[in-house]
């Protein structure tokens, strides 16, 4: 009876063996693939977000442009950019608006949005005040901004440039104050992954190779224990 068993006995053994082997190589798949799944394949899975820049000045004038990211938007023009309205009649008052290089009416937009999964996105910030008529003086205007929203892109890095020269840290701070009279201000927003210069993330350990070796090995005892059986 015992003879009679044994083959079975054996050949259960070693299903139940391989089992356990391709259920921890599994396991070990899974684990190392997090670890090493590029950052811009991570972040295909990232939603829209948005930030709302308001432009304000001491006479009470203002307005708010809106730019953001979005897997639905793209570099160049779409249906989300929204392009500057006129400018109003009644002064003074502030324009705002994000120059590209799109046909006119959206080389100047409101809104702008580009494509998302990105190392970096750049936008061109354009402000002018218009000063009632005879008014001569200067002004203070303010860009403000809420950092939460900023922290939603998922950059680490996120400044506001005005003259090639960063002015304020817009994951930490809340707002950009300058002087104007009646002159145009140009600014960039640059947002960026800084992590491994700018490149995809990745784990230092080499997946494939991994593997390999560890099929390798799998395969490698299942064959020494079935000759060892058939010695017997």
């Amino acid at each position: 009876m015992k003879q009679n068993h044994s083959p079975r006995r054996f050949l259960i053994k070693r299903m139940l063996l391989i089992t356990i082997i391709m259920s921890l190589i599994g396991m070990g798949i899974q684990t190392l693939s997090n670890k090493n799944i590029p950052l811009s394949i991570v972040s295909a899975q990232q939603d829209a977000w948005s930030l709302t820049l308001q432009i304000t000045e001491p006479s009470g004038s203002g307005n708010s442009v809106v730019l953001g990211g979005s897997p639905n938007a793209s570099d160049g023009q779409d249906d989300l950019d929204l392009p500057e309205p006129p400018a109003p009649p009644t002064l003074p008052s502030i324009r705002a608006w994000f120059t590209t290089p799109f046909s006119i009416p959206f080389n100047k937009l409101l809104h702008e949005y580009k494509h998302v999964p990105s190392q970096r996105m750049e936008w061109n910030l354009s402000t002018i005040w218009a000063p009632e008529p005879g008014n001569t003086s200067s002004t203070t205007i303010s860009i403000s901004w809420d950092p939460t929203q900023v922290a939603k892109s998922t950059f680490d890095s996120f400044q506001l440039y005005e003259n090639n020269t960063a002015v304020a840290n817009m994951l930490t701070e809340n707002s950009y104050s300058f002087p104007s009279n009646d002159t145009q201000h140009r600014f960039q927003i640059i947002g960026q992954s800084t992590s491994t210069n700018g490149t995809s993330e990745q784990n230092d350990l080499p997946v494939l190779p991994i593997l390999l070796g560890i099929s390798v090995l799998v395969i490698v005892i299942i064959i020494a224990l079935f000759l060892y059986k058939r010695k017997k």
